[in-house]
């Protein structure tokens, strides 16, 4: 592992989490302030997926297309600086149909971000330097959480988008910063053919299918509950510092999954321990549903360890695991559309309809309904587990 690389992205990887604290987790209050109901919110979130679904596949064929002119430094910071710039334009509060035009541009450039630095990782590997993305991502995670306890207790909810705003220049300064990294080389027998299209790389890798969907099923729940957790919160009798706790938990959590990720995938493979990952998403959610009080919603927010905190740390080891280097960056691309964009795009609008239509109890109820779902249909890609782990035990990680 080089460790300067290492700790550059280490730092890029908690950069970017610190400001997704505001951008992510107190989205939902700044525009409840902003003065808009759940419906429109719902609608905002799932614009900002939606669109995040249709450019983020886009960019991924432009980077491969030009990977030798365009490097993934030079198009982080333009998304950058075009983040920024929506993000001034929203501290205005321009109006329904202004921010439904911030909200399309978050999704371009903004919100599906992550994807391309996940990937930067990947071809990293793939030109021989190692990084510990594991560990990079708890950072990532022990950032986030940082930065959502600090937001929750000393900013009010109208200086939320400044603070979201600053926290992009040590952001752009990291990107700036780090190795220049572009598009994996094919090699090889690999070079005797293109790279996949979309289609054709799911046809190819059937479980890496069975994945995808499974990952939508389970990330429409996920976002169900999220969405407007702060109103479960409230309805418990909490505040915005109690919500900044919970989402300190939340994410704080993640960061023992990172550090035991390695000890468990060798000792039980990737596939169980997505599948365990996807098991205890589903009863986070069911308990979230069922907590009484604010210390027991808080008990169910830490079963983020076990359930999308070894999501975070194992998505990148199974796509390493299963596909060619020449489709890393396409497959990273439709990992975040599936749970960046498909499932946060349907579970953000469903959350808002829903809750306007009914209470907190059938959100819950349905965001349950829909996570196990996804756990049952990754449950019956077993048949794929003997050759995924043969694959694994021949990658370098």
């Amino acid at each position: 592992m080089e460790k300067k690389l290492h700790y550059q992205y280490v730092m890029l990887q908690c950069s970017f989490y610190a400001m997704s604290a505001c951008f992510i987790g107190y989205m939902v209050p700044v525009l409840q302030t902003q003065g808009f109901n759940h419906t429109q919110i719902g609608f905002f979130l799932a614009l900002r997926a939606l669109f995040s679904v249709i450019f983020q596949p886009i960019i991924a064929n432009v980077m491969d297309k030009f990977k030798s002119v365009i490097s993934f430094n030079q198009l982080i910071a333009v998304m950058i600086i075009i983040s920024m710039m929506m993000t001034g334009v929203q501290i205005l509060n321009p109006g329904f149909f202004g921010m439904t035009f911030i909200f399309m541009m978050y999704g371009m450039v903004t919100y599906g971000m992550v994807s391309f630095i996940d990937a930067m990782s990947t071809l990293y590997f793939y030109k021989g330097q190692k990084i510990n993305y594991p560990v990079a991502r708890g950072a990532g995670s022990l950032s986030y959480a940082l930065s959502a306890l600090l937001v929750g207790l000393f900013v009010a909810p109208e200086r939320i988008l400044v603070t979201q705003f600053f926290l992009f220049f040590p952001l752009l300064f990291f990107i700036l910063k780090i190795d220049c990294v572009k598009g994996a080389d094919a090699t090889h027998h690999e070079s005797e053919n293109q790279s996949f299209s979309y289609p054709a790389l799911l046809r190819a890798f059937p479980f890496f299918k069975l994945f995808l969907i499974a990952i939508i099923f389970s990330f429409i729940g996920k976002e169900l509950s999220s969405s407007f957790l702060i109103d479960v919160y409230r309805s418990l009798g909490g505040n915005n510092r109690d919500y900044g706790l919970g989402t300190f938990l939340l994410a704080a959590s993640e960061i023992p999954a990172a550090i035991i990720f390695t000890r468990l995938a060798d000792r039980l493979g990737i596939y169980r321990l997505m599948l365990l990952s996807f098991f205890f998403a589903f009863l986070r959610i069911f308990l979230i549903m069922l907590a009484p009080n604010l210390l027991l919603l808080n008990i169910a927010q830490m079963m983020q360890m076990l359930g999308n905190g070894l999501f975070w740390a194992g998505n990148i080891q199974f796509i390493r695991t299963i596909l060619p280097a020449k489709d890393a960056v396409k497959a990273q691309a439709a990992v975040g559309v599936c749970y960046l964009g498909i499932g946060s795009g349907v579970g953000s609008l469903l959350s808002g309809v829903i809750l306007e239509a009914t209470n907190l109890t059938t959100l819950l109820a349905t965001a349950s309904f829909f996570s196990l779902i996804g756990f049952l249909l990754l449950l019956s890609g077993q048949k794929y587990q003997r050759s995924i782990d043969s694959l694994g035990q021949n990658q370098s990680l």
